[in-house]
């Protein structure tokens, strides 16, 4: 099964924000065997709306459609998906009570704009955005290319996390439930180049006779380079050799598997804690790693000082991670303190040169945090 991703925004193709519906989007419909074929943004204009319209249906059984079911002159797409489809538009009574009920409670005007957030195309199933006034719906049609299941989706993220958990994930999950479902499994690696992991991957590979069950990719996300593996969960028992033979080799240099994240480990751990962190080393690396799941929790606090301090400053400070640098930035002293346990470590750069100062900076921000988990028993 293959399925579209349609965003519509002027502010997306012009580059004041960026659309992250398509990426999570796309990551959900992976753990239900869809494939997605593209994604798409245009703005909001008519005719290139349509024609996006068109293009989506001629290369996918499921279309998703995000973005303008707003109350403004500029949000037409409920509009033009209708006139897409061919069918009808039609006034819906309960979502008006929902659009007056929701923003009375919360003290604003309801204004007649806002009826039009309340029409969707006839034979359309309403499902309910609890987290904003534009409710989402989806309907099916049928093409001389085949039956096609629409859904149309508000733009917010959050908006459509809730629409996604209370209503899109049982629908899939009845939709997609006599198709091939796919697994990727994932190595985090460290310290080496893109092309020496791909050596170290294809030297596995070589050895595997059942090379046409599973795709192999890679991606450099900074210090890391990350294997992925996809297969279809009905070849497992044939792929794990395979499997088992890579992680094996790749044993050396891997941090993580499976997509954890060691920064959402920390933060975690830190939810309920007051803690600190000093940073003497990463410029800021450390804190770009933790700070979007850090963001929800108030009791952590960044602290520096005009000049590193030696690691005695830190002799009565509890629950803090201290970033020191030894050797003229070359090794790395890591002082942490957590709920009592104490740890110190040296970490030295493998990288040398100083063209690579960036990289080292993110290594050793990383390490610190691969550090941390081993405390964490992780």
């Amino acid at each position: 099964m293959k399925a579209s991703i349609l965003a519509i925004g002027t502010e997306i193709t012009t580059g004041q924000i960026v659309n992250k519906n398509a990426s999570t989007i796309s990551a959900k419909l992976k753990t239900f065997g869809v494939n997605v074929t593209f994604h798409l943004t245009v703005p909001d204009n008519r005719k290139l709306i349509t024609d996006a319209l068109h293009f989506a249906e001629s290369q996918s059984e499921l279309l998703f459609v995000t973005g303008g079911l707003g109350p403004t002159s500029d949000d037409f797409t409920r509009d033009l998906i209708c006139q897409w489809s061919g069918l009808k538009m039609q006034f819906d009574e309960g979502s008006w009570s929902h659009v007056q009920n929701r923003l009375s409670s919360r003290g604003f005007s309801v204004r007649e704009m806002q009826r039009q957030q309340c029409y969707f195309p006839e034979t359309s199933q309403i499902l309910n955005n609890a987290s904003g006034t534009a409710n989402a719906f989806c309907f099916s049609i049928n093409r001389p290319s085949g039956k096609k299941m629409v859904f149309v989706l508000p733009g917010p993220p959050r908006e459509i996390e809730s629409v996604w958990n209370d209503h899109i994930h049982s629908i899939l999950t009845t939709l997609t439930a006599n198709i091939k479902k796919q697994t990727t499994k994932s190595w985090d690696t460290l310290a080496l180049g893109e092309s020496d992991v791909a050596a170290i991957v294809e030297s596995a590979f070589n050895n595997f006779s059942h090379k046409n069950l599973v795709e192999i990719g890679y991606r450099v996300h900074l210090p890391y380079v990350e294997v992925k593996t996809t297969y279809d969960l009905e070849n497992q028992s044939l792929v794990l050799p395979f499997l088992e033979s890579l992680d094996n080799s790749l044993k050396h240099i891997t941090i993580t598997k499976d997509f954890i994240d060691l920064a959402q480990v920390v933060s975690t751990a830190l939810k309920d804690l007051d803690f600190t962190f000093y940073d003497y080393v990463s410029s800021g690396f450390l804190h770009l790693r933790l700070q979007s799941y850090l963001k929800n929790h108030i009791r952590w606090s960044w602290k520096q000082t005009a000049e590193s301090p030696f690691a005695d400053f830190f002799e009565n400070e509890e629950n803090f991670l201290a970033l020191l640098p030894l050797e003229e930035g070359q090794k790395l002293l890591l002082l942490i303190d957590y709920n009592g346990e104490k740890k110190r470590v040296v970490v030295e750069s493998p990288y040398s040169s100083s063209l690579m100062l960036e990289r080292k900076k993110q290594y050793f921000a990383e390490m610190s945090l691969v550090h941390f988990a081993k405390m964490l028993n992780f």
